[in-house]
């Protein structure tokens, strides 16, 4: 259930990055205001790019949400780091 979460919070900021990245690699253009045309071996994948881009907006609302996962994460690393170097 908690894995179920993280994914629901950290999907729209990797699709934000992964779209970022596939732009930067093909040489295509992405912004929010439209669906710029980027060919790849013969398909436009424009509209999937731009898709991918807006979901980034969700990133603001789940900002807090985010932020607690890293925190908790950190707390629960730490914890598991003092019980094993315990005696």
């Amino acid at each position: 259930m908690l894995l179920l979460g993280l994914a629901i919070v950290w999907t729209p900021f990797l699709l934000l990055l992964l779209s970022l990245a596939i732009a930067r690699l093909t040489g295509c253009e992405v912004n929010e205001g439209r669906a710029n045309p980027c060919r790849i071996a013969g398909l436009d994948i424009g509209g999937a790019l731009y898709a991918m881009m807006v979901m980034g907006w969700l990133v603001l609302p789940l900002l807090p949400f985010m932020a607690l996962s890293l925190v908790g994460g950190a707390v629960a690393g730490i914890v598991a780091l003092v019980r094993a170097l315990w005696p």
